[in-house]
């Protein structure tokens, strides 16, 4: 690492850390992950879940990623059996295949959620802007996560996102008009900021605006712009 001319993370958090190892400042860089605006974009919701053959008059809880203990499925399975106390309109899918898969089928099984949450298995990526459209929320209940590119493309859709302070969240859900944050493993935090969610008027035009900010064009661009300066610092080092 002190043998790079510039180091580049997804985060701010780790920036910190790398200057305890010695590494000065200057060549640390911090750049989000970016997205692609070719794939992800507004589309109808309606249309979307007829495409689907997803029902229109329910509310939909969307979670896409590895079926695995780090990103908290069970938590939000949890989270489902609360909510279902308060309103009985809401369904939760949850994308991906992991690990994890039997773990979370039995927990369904044991809160008798198996016509309130659905495992749809890995999701093609082409297919995935479908399910970003169909959904009312999408929910990222992770306990770790440098980044978590997912949560911006669900934004590039005009969805609001109900998040964990994971360590990647907080630095992307940085106003309460972009989603919301709970603390990670809790349960029943998380089932209120989803009720909060799904009962909010959100201005999802400016979700659209503020997720645009990390287009691989504007990513690419600042990440074009280290070179840019290391090079000339060589040509001037000459």
């Amino acid at each position: 690492l002190k043998k790079c001319d510039s180091i580049i993370r997804v985060n701010k958090k780790d920036i910190p850390l790398f200057q305890k190892l010695g590494i000065e400042k200057n060549r640390l860089h911090h750049i989000g992950n970016g997205y692609d605006s070719k794939k992800y974009f507004p589309l109808n919701k309606d249309k979307e879940r007829e495409l689907l053959n997803l029902p229109k008059e329910k509310k939909i809880i969307l979670n896409i990623g590895r079926l695995s203990e780090e990103k908290g499925q069970n938590f939000l399975i949890s989270a489902i059996a609360e909510i279902q106390q308060k309103r009985t309109d809401c369904i939760c899918y949850i994308g991906g295949d992991g690990p994890d898969r039997e773990k979370l089928i039995a927990q369904i099984c044991k809160e008798h959620l198996q016509n309130k949450v659905f495992l749809i298995g890995f999701v093609p990526d082409n297919v995935m802007v479908h399910w970003m459209n169909a959904c009312d929320i999408f929910v990222l209940p992770s306990l770790s996560e440098s980044f978590g590119i997912v949560q911006i493309e669900a934004m590039a859709c005009g969805k609001p996102v109900v998040a964990t302070r994971n360590g990647g969240s907080e630095e992307i859900i940085i106003s309460d008009d972009f989603g919301l944050l709970v603390n990670p493993g809790n349960s029943v935090d998380l089932a209120e900021k989803i009720i909060i969610a799904l009962e909010r008027q959100w201005n999802t035009e400016k979700i659209q605006q503020y997720a645009y900010l990390f287009t691989w064009e504007i990513i690419s661009k600042k990440i074009t712009g280290i070179y840019q300066q290391l090079l000339i610092e060589g040509e001037n080092s000459e």
